[in-house]
């Protein structure tokens, strides 16, 4: 019985490591994400009202200028620099929108903000780290 019990204790770790591995999303982006454009055209007034909403909240973690930040607690990631030619998870702006709205999975290094961010707010933002990546 014990055999039994251990036999199928491994098979269900090994399952359940094989799923935590694949589920990782690799550096590099997300090639659906890439394909979106975005439908907000960057104006003064999509980059003032993106740059409001990112000091609000984004900027606790990013950083006033959005060069990155360190770990808010012991054993996180360093909040990512977002205006510099690093881009871990995609470098369009459907990426970036996509991490915006739907986190960094598996871990959530940075966690999903579609529920407290309009779709256009989000476009916004993006539309604002261009115009400081531009500098």
């Amino acid at each position: 019985m014990r055999a039994v019990v251990k036999g199928v204790f491994v098979v269900l770790m090994a399952a359940f490591l094989a799923v935590a591995i694949t589920a990782q999303e690799k550096p590099g982006g997300n090639a659906e994400a890439a394909k979106v454009k975005n439908p907000v055209a960057m104006s003064p007034d999509s980059i003032a009202a993106g740059e409001a909403i990112y000091m609000k909240r984004c900027r606790g973690c990013h950083g006033r200028e959005a060069t990155g930040g360190p770990p808010k607690e012991a054993g996180d990631h360093e909040a990512s620099n977002l205006v510099d030619d690093k881009w871990d998870h995609g470098s369009t702006d459907g990426e970036i929108f996509y991490v915006i709205r739907n986190g960094v999975p598996p871990e959530l290094v940075m966690e999903p903000w579609d529920d407290r961010l309009s779709e256009t707010d989000t476009w916004n933002i993006v539309n604002w780290l261009r115009s400081k990546a531009k500098k």
